[in-house]
């Protein structure tokens, strides 16, 4: 019969490996979802770049779109922390903060953007998203936009949330083959004349 210390070792080891392969799922979904579009992914394809059988992709995630779900609340963290915490409102800084951010996820972002109409899961994505960067937004330029009637609230938040938004980034980045450093500083110009704006 098998020992207590042998069976709970053993037990940790099938924990591990079983933690191991959802991280190389998750890591597989991320890059595959990231490549290509959602309709060419399919979980098989997610099981072969992990090196895991299709139903252990199955038994962890469910469908498609359960994956997408499980890859957003795993990449969120790492996204959030290349935006930085919204405590200051210096435009200088907040476009270096969104250089930062976009820089490295704003391909991502976008593709998910672009394919919110594929999927339930990739809808919630995209509305999370935009939720999220309206609050970062509110938050780094609270004491601006703190005892402004409602309206103009409203107003100055929508031009702010438009501005440091991943859209203009890329615009400049791709369409107008922006530099990073050039970018950031028309950035910054443009949130320093939202906030003048009578």
């Amino acid at each position: 019969m098998k020992s207590r210390v042998t069976r709970g070792y053993q037990q940790r080891q099938r924990s591990e490996a079983a933690a191991a392969n959802t991280e190389r799922i998750l890591a597989a979904g991320a890059e595959l979802f990231t490549r290509h579009p959602f309709d060419q992914v399919t979980l098989a394809m997610v099981a072969e770049h992990a090196e895991v059988g299709v139903q252990t992709v199955i038994r962890r995630f469910g469908t498609k779109d359960g994956l997408v779900r499980a890859i957003s609340a795993w990449m969120a963290p790492q996204i959030e922390a290349t935006r930085g915490i919204p405590d200051v409102s210096d435009p200088a800084v907040v476009a270096e903060r969104l250089a930062r951010h976009y820089e490295r996820w704003g391909d991502v972002t976008d593709r998910a953007i672009r394919q919110q109409d594929a999927s339930p899961a990739l809808a919630e994505v995209a509305e999370a998203g935009r939720r999220a960067h309206r609050d970062w937004t509110a938050t780094a330029f609270a004491a601006e936009l703190e005892g402004l009637a409602p309206d103009r609230r409203h107003d100055l938040l929508g031009r702010l949330a438009a501005v440091c938004g991943v859209e203009l980034w890329l615009v400049l980045r791709r369409d107008q083959a922006m530099s990073v450093e050039a970018t950031r500083h028309a950035v910054a110009d443009l949130i320093a004349a939202c906030l003048r704006s009578p």
